[in-house]
Order: structure tokens, then C-alpha cells, then sequence
């Protein structure tokens, strides 16, 4: 076995022992691990225990953070918040939402207040609950917060002298895209290209919803990859030899990343991408499967909370999983369409969509049965959209691709608008139907599969 295999068994280890701790409980074997490692037939079999345990107690210490928060003793009481904002100042639906601390305030829309500012907040503080079905406090808890405030008397202490060179120029392109965009596509574009999602209307998001398009407005791995492609390409064509495109792009890919506020799966299709480069520079042979484990260890390393509360980190790597593993498959299935970039589209849209569909079901309770036509018919233009919208802030005479740019994203309104209205749009399902199915699907994977599904051994 290779230190590369071995290191990825010692990643899965690790992802293990968070999965088991994060649905059951953590689970402490590490003395049995350290015991194993004395027999040298069981030396990696003991390390494998011990990253296992590892996992399970990165765990327990964000658990403990959350639960040893001085600010679960004042739940339902009235306190006073002062600090700075320190987050993005978001617009979602009728309300502003802001972070002070640990505590999520909720405000009236188009407040004052912005990123840097000094605040006051008095007001009634409640300790995050689950919410029926949904865990609106492990929901939180994977972005630090243990309570909420709604609608607080604020005072303004002082105004932020922001120096965030990243936010401000975030700013100004957001500005930029008001300016140049017609107001029904301009928050569309602002989601896509900058990760401003909170700007678009509730309609709106109704519509994406019921089409299964929400993901096109979630910063993703697919806008990480257009970007890291289309810089790639910009610096090639400058004249650059490809070794320093590749290290330039990875500086560029994290930049882009810090610049829309680093979701979770923007940040994973970063390093994920950024992995490849490097080995592409040292001449390794790379394997996206190795790479998507080793993505996904780094990222949980940081946040262990995120596998089981960050929805868009499951759908993520779901998606990348189902690409990896069955994309291939479904372009041969689908041979007998023979433009070749329309057959790719299709069989990459089924892969993602297929995988993710337990996740969606299970977080949204119904099944959209038109998401694959609607996808079908979008996708090809959405990396057009983004290229147009991110030049578009970045050029000087951006002005004049806006024209093109709006007429893609009012065809691309119009489609998902209609399939959204169409009868019978979304179903319910139950979710163990779902899980049912996936039995014959991964025996049809490892069949048509074989030699991905057996990186280990190779």
C-alpha cells in the first residue's frame, strides 16, 4: 500500500469518527488505538482507530464550545449587546440580519447599519431550538451562533472606518451591477457572481425552488471551477508559461473566494481545485476521488458541524461524488445524442442530480420533477452569465456587456418561471422510497465503475 492510499484510508478514518459522533455519539477507542500500534501487524489499523477518534473528538469540543456558552444562561432574558459587526450585514426577505458575537440579530430591512460599525443592542435574547423537523440550533452552532435577538433597540456607537479592502471592493461591484442591470435580474446576477443571495425576492426564490434551481444563485463548486478556468485561460493566453497559470490561478481561486465571503462549498471547490493545480505543477498524477476526500478532511478538520448541519456542504459533494462516479456512465447511455458538449451537460446534470436527491428530499420534503429539464436548458448559459457578469465588474467598459449579459439571464428568468408553474412541478416523496432505489444504483456504480471506486488498491 502507498503513503498516498494510506493517507487517504486514514482521511475516510477521520470523516468516519465525525459522522458517527455528529449521529450517535463520540465514541473514545483512542487507548485501543495506541495498543494496536505495539503489534506491528496492527500498526496502521491502530492509526486508522486513532484518526477515527480524532474525528469523534473534534466534535465534542464544538458541542462543548456550544454548550458551555456563558450566553445559554440568559435565554428569554433581557441583555445588552455591545460590539462591532464583524460579518456582512445581510438582506433576506423583509429583514436585516447581522451578527454580533454569538448572537443573530434580526432588524428591519435596509437598516443603517453596515459591516464595521460599533453597536449597542438591547433587546430579548433567545437560545436557538429545534424547530419541529429541523435543528435550527445545530443550524447555527456551525457558524458560531448559540441565540438570536429580534428586533432590538439599536444605538450606533460609532461608524466603522472599514478597511476590508475585500468587502469594499465587494461593495462596489455589488453597486456596479445595480447600476448596469435591470432591477429583475440584477440581485440574480449579484447572487451568481458575487454570493449576494439575500437580495433576491421571496417570488424569486419560490420559483428557483420549485424548479430545482436554487443552486445556480449558491456560490458552488460549479462557479469556483468557471472562475479557475476562465483565469487559467487569461493567463496562459498572456503569455505565461503553464506551471506559473496553474500557481497564479490558485492565489487568484482563493482571492475570488474570500472576496463572495467563503461558503463552505465554495471553500471546497477552492482547495479541491487548488489540489489539482498543485499536483499538475509537481507533476503528480492527481485522482478527484483522493482529492474530494482530502478537500473534505480539510474542510471538517476546521468545522467537524458542517457534515451534518451545512446542507450546501452535503449537496456539494454529493453532486462532485455523483460526477466523479457516474458521469462517464451516463455519456456513454446517452451516446446516441451525438453533439458531444449537449451529451456531457446532460450526463454531468443527472450524475449531481441523482446523488443529491436523497439530501433535497430529506431537507425539503418534496421532489422537483422538473429540475432536470429546466437545468438542461440553463446550465449551458450559466458559465456565459458568470464570465460576462465577473468582467463586466472587473473592466473598465464593462457597460457594454451588459446587454448580452441581461438578455441570457431574462431567457434564463423566463425558463425556470415556466417550468416552476407548470402542474404537478414538485411531488412528495418519501424519503425511504428514495433510499430504496439508491440499492440497485450503487450496485449499477460499481459495476460500470470498477476502477474509481477501487482507488485504494491501484
Amino acid at each position: 500500500m502507498t503513503s498516498s492510499q494510506k493517507l487517504i484510508i486514514l482521511c475516510l478514518s477521520f470523516i468516519g469518527g465525525i459522522f458517527f459522533a455528529s449521529y450517535f455519539f463520540a465514541l473514545n477507542i483512542f487507548i485501543l488505538g495506541i495498543i494496536m500500534m505495539f503489534d506491528k501487524r496492527f500498526v496502521f489499523a491502530g492509526l486508522c482507530i486513532i484518526f477515527f477518534s480524532f474525528g469523534c473528538f473534534r466534535v465534542s469540543i464544538e458541542v462543548n464550545k456550544i454548550n458551555n456558552n456563558e450566553l445559554l444562561s440568559f435565554h428569554e432574558k433581557e441583555i445588552v449587546l455591545t460590539g462591532t459587526i464583524s460579518k456582512e450585514v445581510k438582506q433576506k426577505d423583509e429583514k436585516t440580519e447581522i451578527v454580533l458575537g454569538d448572537v443573530l440579530i434580526f432588524t428591519d430591512k435596509y437598516s443603517f447599519l453596515k459591516y464595521g460599525d460599533k453597536i449597542k443592542a438591547k433587546g430579548t435574547l433567545r437560545i436557538a431550538q429545534k424547530i419541529d423537523n429541523f435543528d435550527y440550533q445545530g443550524y447555527l452552532s456551525k457558524s458560531g451562533i448559540v441565540g438570536t435577538m429580534a428586533y432590538p433597540e439599536i444605538e450606533l456607537i460609532s461608524s466603522g472606518n472599514n478597511n476590508n479592502i475585500f468587502y469594499n471592493y465587494k461593495e462596489k461591484s455589488s453597486q456596479k451591477i445595480r447600476e448596469l442591470m435591470p432591477p429583475q435580474v440584477s440581485p440574480i446576477l449579484e447572487a451568481m457572481v458575487l454570493g449576494n443571495s439575500g437580495k433576491i425576492s421571496k417570488e424569486t426564490r419560490d420559483v428557483l425552488s420549485k424548479s430545482g434551481t436554487s443552486h445556480i444563485v449558491a456560490i458552488s463548486g460549479m462557479h469556483i471551477v468557471i472562475f479557475s478556468t476562465m483565469i487559467f485561460w487569461l493567463l496562459t493566453n498572456l503569455g505565461l508559461w503553464r506551471k506559473q497559470a496553474l500557481g497564479l490561478s490558485i492565489i487568484f481561486i482563493f482571492t475570488y473566494i474570500f472576496l463572495v465571503g467563503c461558503p463552505p462549498s465554495a471553500l471546497r471547490a477552492g482547495i479541491m481545485t487548488s489540489l489539482l493545480f498543485i499536483a499538475e505543477i509537481f507533476d503528480r498524477k492527481s485522482f478527484n476521488l483522493r482529492t474530494l476526500i482530502l478537500a473534505a478532511s480539510i474542510l471538517l478538520l476546521f468545522n467537524p458541524l458542517l457534515l451534518k448541519y451545512d446542507l450546501g456542504f452535503q449537496l456539494s459533494f454529493l453532486a462532485v461524488l455523483g460526477i466523479i462516479l457516474t458521469s462517464a456512465i451516463f455519456n456513454e447511455w446517452f451516446s446516441f445524442i451525438k453533439w458531444k458538449k449537449v451529451r456531457e451537460i446532460i450526463a454531468v446534470t443527472a450524475s449531481a442530480q441523482i446523488f443529491s436527491l436523497p439530501i433535497l428530499i430529506s431537507s425539503f420534503g418534496y421532489f422537483s420533477l422538473v429540475s432536470f429539464f429546466t437545468n438542461l436548458l440553463i446550465l449551458p448559459i450559466i458559465s456565459i452569465i458568470m464570465i460576462l457578469g465577473i468582467l463586466m465588474v472587473l473592466l473598465p467598459f464593462g457597460f457594454i456587456l451588459s446587454i448580452p449579459c441581461s438578455l441570457l439571464l431574462f431567457y434564463l428568468l423566463a425558463v425556470i418561471t415556466f417550468f416552476s408553474s407548470m402542474p404537478f412541478a414538485t411531488v412528495n416523496i418519501p424519503i425511504f422510497v428514495i433510499l430504496l432505489l439508491y440499492i440497485p444504483l450503487l450496485y449499477f456504480v460499481y459495476k460500470g465503475n470498477k476502477k474509481e471506486l477501487e482507488f485504494l488498491r491501484q
